[in-house]
């Protein structure tokens, strides 16, 4: 006897196994798209902020917002005051990976 599994189904599976943040490919994002301007260990300024602790502030330093997921993301698309804006050159899943990541500094 065969299993036949829904095509719908199958969509559904994949599609929640790539949509679960990853922290270490949200490591690697940064490495490649962040690490020249900011640092990961260190509240020490590079270009930007030292990003050590970050989701443990009150507020971002950049705008004065709350610091949760929603206004980190925010400013990762939108950018501002020097930080380019990554809306178009990051996809949602890596933006998702970046913020796993970013929570676990």
């Amino acid at each position: 006897m065969r299993l036949v599994v829904p095509i719908c189904l199958f969509a559904t599976v994949m599609a929640s196994a790539q949509s679960k943040p990853d922290p270490a490919q949200g490591n690697e994002i940064f490495d490649e798209q962040c690490s020249s301007c900011h640092r990961a260990d260190s509240f020490e300024k590079k270009v930007g902020p030292g990003l050590k602790f970050l989701f443990s502030k009150e507020k971002l330093d950049s705008n004065g917002k709350p610091v949760n997921n929603a206004t980190v993301l925010e400013k990762i698309n939108i950018g501002g005051k020097g930080m380019p804006a990554f809306k178009d050159s990051l996809r949602e899943q890596d933006k998702q990976n970046l913020l796993a990541y970013l929570n676990t500094i």
